[in-house]
């Protein structure tokens, strides 16, 4: 083929006037390199002894005529002042403003050396518990904070630090007992049927020697358990469907399925944690042992049944400090689904119109499982493309019409999709708007067009009304909703900080303003909504992740109001404090609780710190007065009260469009116009929190910057462990 390719060549290869390539001595000094048949060096390099090596780009050259290239720039410098006619297309540098002020990525010139190296160090790699590097995104969770706590002056040049929710091996694990488990040894009848019983002498019991009524009432227990707790919040099992296949099998024991075997101890032991019945951690322990045995079988089934298998255990190991593992499972179901076609809608199968509706039901949990830590660790998804995501499933076929109102999936599943579209936005897009164009402006009108389409029964003014069993799925869904907005604005509020912090603060943009305030509004909604759900006895601190809202929440709170002491305006920040001080105490009632998990205790300590930080950096700044009067208090309180369901600052409210369409039913914007932005009605009690037009002194004092060291060291104790002092920004 290549003594074929060579004679039907125009010019034979020794007489051609261009090389193949040139080495680096050669290029640099403008002259053929010519390289003899069977050397390693070119000519030049054998004969002066040059170390002979490529590493210079190849010139490009412009192939096709020049008129065909100038006609073809000419069109699109036409469709481009087409589309924007006040745009400046005479150099590339207007350009490219022009791309960045709509959101456009653009190349861009060969980025300095200082670039390079700020970007290398903001990706090095963090360790988890076990030594392991792992990789955190730059808008995660956790570098947000690291960014916090770099701005109030600590040393950024420190090494990585321990991530101390990246916990050690599960695998690792053994029962309290003592007695280990061999993998190798086949799992045999006897021990499945000894499993479920709490009260087990050993690791292998028999069957015989547990008595049937307590064994099948405890099971039972924590199961029920499981579905009216977790199952609520995790979709992944079909109540009836795992009943009767547990039924089965307490009549027979010996024909069991190892795959729902592992379904079946990952229920157990997430039940086991709102179940009234003491289950010791030595039975619990004894359940993963079991588990693990089992995991290579679920792991080389693609079948419906290891996926819900893998979720569950994921959903345990999440809450238990192995976040790293969690990821890594959820990951192989997400691969099993695209195995079995779960995200495919037009793909005929053989079961029920129950498992049909099963199989889209566990898909879109596990596409909402996965955005949110996608979300939390800034990585890239599994589940990128929109196509993958199938029509929500029938409700009513599922029958889940006992905790969910109706319509609920499918709003749900939307807001989902947004958060995934949200976690998918380019790098850097998240600071500012930049444009009514921009893919960050865009989503926040997708996210403002979602709630004011939203039917009255799923309204927040509806959270009073409903029932008990609705509350809580209508409050996380408002959650969720805020959680999503927050996320896509911090970055701007973590800007504006950045800028207070320094000595001569400067003026930003208005959409950063107003990208700022967003984020401000939803981190105070969510923070009450959370504390409503607590006073509703429905907080759910053990399975499931109104924690992790509650702490991303409490972040924006505190970021908020350390803006405003940096700015000096202490007043405005009583009703937060006072929310402040309400998150506190959801977090403390819960972390008496015994069954709290170890990844929900981290996130609960940290809520609960902020506060006495939040109230040490306001007596710093001279708060002469730093408990407000029980008037002020009060007044507060009440506004907080009457804000509980307020939106957003820049959202819309139900029935109410900021918008502007033509007749075809395309966006037009005005100029001046500011999207997602709407005049929210104002409470004379409250500061005015939506005045874009901030005056920033000239000078600030040096006492002007907030939080001390030592606070930040105790939130890295508890986040990192026993590598607190290896924090790395």
């Amino acid at each position: 083929m290549a003594a074929m390719s060579a004679k039907s060549r125009r010019v034979p290869v020794e007489q051609r006037q261009r090389t193949q390539h040139s080495c680096d001595r050669c290029k640099s000094r403008k002259q053929k390199c010519t390289t003899a048949p069977g050397q390693d060096k070119c000519n030049h390099c054998l004969k002066y002894g040059y170390t002979c090596i490529v590493t210079k780009p190849r010139k490009q050259r412009l192939y096709g005529s020049v008129e065909s290239h100038g006609v073809r720039v000419a069109v699109l410098e036409g469709l481009v002042k087409g589309f924007i006619p006040e745009a400046d297309i005479a150099n590339v540098d207007s350009l490219q403003e022009m791309g960045r002020s709509l959101g456009i990525p653009l190349p861009e010139g060969q980025p300095s050396s200082s670039e390079v190296t700020d970007e290398k160090e903001n990706e090095q790699l963090v360790h988890d518990l076990q030594g392991q590097n792992q990789y955190i995104g730059r808008s995660s969770s956790y570098f947000f904070q690291m960014k916090l706590r770099a701005l109030v002056g600590r040393d950024q040049n420190r090494p990585v630090g321990r991530m101390y929710l990246f916990g050690p091996n599960p695998a690792n694990s053994r029962s309290n007992s003592g007695t280990e488990i061999d993998s190798r040894r086949p799992l045999e009848t006897v021990d499945i049927h000894s499993i479920a019983s709490p009260s087990s002498p050993s690791l292998i019991g028999s069957p015989e020697a547990m008595t049937e009524p307590t064994e099948r009432s405890t099971v039972i227990s924590l199961v029920r358990a499981f579905f009216d707790r977790v199952n609520i919040d995790f979709p992944v099992l079909h109540e009836a469907a795992f009943l009767e296949q547990l039924d089965s099998w307490f009549k027979d024991p010996t024909n069991v399925d190892h795959v729902w075997v592992c379904s079946f101890l990952s229920v157990l032991s997430l039940g086991r944690r709102h179940c009234d019945i003491d289950i010791s951690e030595e039975q619990a322990d004894r359940w993963w042992s079991h588990f693990q045995i089992l995991l290579s079988k679920v792991m080389f089934t693609s079948s419906l049944a290891s996926i819900q298998a893998l979720m569950l255990a994921a959903l345990h190991l999440h809450n238990t400090n192995s976040r790293d593992v969690c990821w890594t499972l959820t990951g192989a179901a997400a691969r099993i689904g695209f195995a079995i076609g779960l995200h495919r809608d037009d793909i005929e199968t053989d079961g029920t119109p129950l498992m049909r509706e099963m199989r889209k039901r566990v898909w879109w949990t596990l596409y909402a499982f996965e955005q949110l830590q996608v979300s939390s660790h800034d990585r890239e998804s599994a589940i990128q493309n929109a196509k993958h995501l199938p029509a929500s499933p029938r409700e009513g076929t599922l029958g889940m019409g006992t905790h969910n109102l109706p319509d609920y999936v499918a709003w749900s599943n939307r807001l989902s999709s947004l958060l995934g579209t949200a976690n998918a936005l380019p790098e850097g897009t998240k600071e500012d708007c930049h444009g009514p164009l921009s893919p960050t402006a865009t989503l926040l009108r997708d996210l403002t067009r979602w709630r004011a389409s939203l039917p009255p029964h799923l309204s927040p003014d509806a959270i009073d009304t409903m029932p008990a069993p609705f509350q809580r799925s209508l409050i996380l869904l408002h959650t969720q909703y805020h959680y999503t907005v927050s996320l896509i604005c911090r970055g701007a509020l973590l800007s504006r900080f950045t800028s207070l912090s320094k000595e001569r603060p400067v003026t930003h943009s208005a959409s950063l303003e107003t990208m700022s305030d967003t984020c401000i509004e939803s981190g105070r909604v969510s923070c009450q909504l959370l504390v409503k759900l607590d006073s509703f006895g429905n907080f759910n601190a053990v399975t499931w992740l109104d924690v992790y809202y509650l702490y991303s929440s409490t972040l924006v709170l505190v970021l908020s109001l350390l803006c405003d002491v940096s700015r000096g305006r202490l007043e405005s920040c009583v009703e937060k404090e006072l929310l402040l001080d309400q998150c506190t105490r959801v977090a403390s009632k819960h972390l008496d609780n015994s069954k709290v998990p170890g990844t929900m205790q981290r996130w609960l300590s940290v809520v609960r710190e902020l506060a006495g930080m939040v109230r040490e950096s306001i007596n710093a700044h001279g708060h002469s007065d730093s408990a407000p009067s029980r008037e002020t208090r009060h007044e507060a309180a009440e506004c907080s009260r009457r804000l509980m369901d307020e939106p957003c600052p820049g959202l819309i409210t139900p029935g109410q469009s900021t918008v502007q369409c033509d007749e075809r039913g395309t966006d037009v914007f005005a100029p001046g116009f500011k999207p997602f932005v709407v005049d929210a009605p104002q409470l004379p009690e409250i500061p005015n929190g939506l005045n874009y037009d901030f005056v920033f002194p000239a000078d600030e004092p040096s006492e002007s910057r907030t939080w001390q060291e030592m606070y930040w060291e105790d939130i890295s104790d508890m986040l990192l462990g026993g590598e607190a002092r290896n924090w790395y920004m």
